[in-house]
């Protein structure tokens, strides 16, 4: 399978560097220092499943590979919109795009442009980092991609893609509900990362104040009422499960969002909490604790 991994940074890097490690064709659409690095010495892994330096192509433009059979679409949310452009020259009549962006829109954004026939949405869960140009550490043990087919259904290609991503390294699973695996994983993502990011404080620090815990568990169940409001089915006890996730993993928990905004980078706001804002104002869902925490982080949205 010839595979394009879109922006291959921290998650992208790890997963198309674990792919080429196993002799499939990848190519990584990364640039600057980081792509160049690539080039030179090789993506250079560290990870729960050992360590590996492995020679794998880098382009900042996608344009000279031709259609490929699998893009696996990295990118920051924000992104979409040049990103989107830039794999036009790839996306071939029997191409996949594998998209595992946070949130919940990044399949309906993609299939905007290319047609649903071409999309595939996935949730992912790992820790990783870019430790340097040309190198990634992955932490903890699991590396996880789920997706599947918007009507849940197990088609060809998800048998197909299953095979190709399953390896050691990789974690991999077929939801039949991916839409309900989507907003599950919202759940976690738009309440703890954004009170910590809005708090600038870490988990333990939000969690050690007298409502830290109590504006999380507001948040989540704001987002469970926005999704119910479109159909979406949520496992009983999920705001306490994740809730106890969180508070058990707190001294280890990492937040892009947090990270981002202290680097002064674009934020992934309007489309992961700020979606569901916008999504529960157009049903008549109040979301007051997630209005507030958007409106608090609107003007750093776009970085620094």
């Amino acid at each position: 399978m010839k595979i394009a991994v879109m922006g291959a940074g921290a998650v992208g890097g790890y997963f198309g560097g674990v792919l080429a490690n196993g002799g499939e064709d990848v190519t990584l659409i990364a640039r600057g220092a980081h792509g160049d690095a690539i080039n030179r010495d090789g993506l250079k892994v560290e990870s729960h499943w050992g360590n590996f330096t492995v020679k794998v192509a880098a382009t900042p433009d996608p344009s000279q590979l031709g259609p490929v059979d699998l893009v696996l679409h990295c990118v920051k949310l924000y992104s979409n919109p040049e990103a989107l452009s830039l794999i036009k020259p790839i996306v071939g009549p029997s191409t996949t795009i594998l998209t595992v962006q946070n949130g919940v829109t990044s399949g309906e954004i993609i299939a905007g442009r290319y047609g649903w026939e071409r999309v595939l949405q996935g949730a992912t869960y790992i820790e990783a980092a870019i430790a340097g140009p040309g190198q990634i550490e992955q932490s903890g043990s699991t590396a996880r991609i789920e997706f599947g087919e918007r009507d849940g259904s197990q088609s060809a290609r998800t048998d197909e893609i299953f095979k190709v991503l399953d390896r050691p390294g990789i974690q991999v699973g077929i939801s039949s509900d991916i839409v309900s695996t989507l907003w599950t994983k919202l759940v976690a993502v738009g309440s703890f990362g954004t009170v910590m990011t809005a708090a600038r404080a870490s988990l333990p620090e939000v969690l050690s104040g007298p409502e830290g815990e109590n504006t999380i568990r507001t948040v989540m169940e704001e987002i469970i009422a926005v999704g119910r409001s479109e159909g979406v089915r949520f496992a009983p006890g999920v705001v306490d499960e994740k809730l106890r996730g969180g508070i058990e993993e707190a001294d280890e928990f990492k937040s892009s969002l947090q990270y981002d905004l202290t680097h002064g980078k674009p934020l992934e706001l309007d489309d992961i909490l700020g979606a569901v804002v916008k999504k529960g104002r157009a049903s008549g869902i109040p979301v007051p604790a997630s209005a507030a925490l958007v409106m608090t982080l609107e003007k750093f949205k776009r970085g620094s």
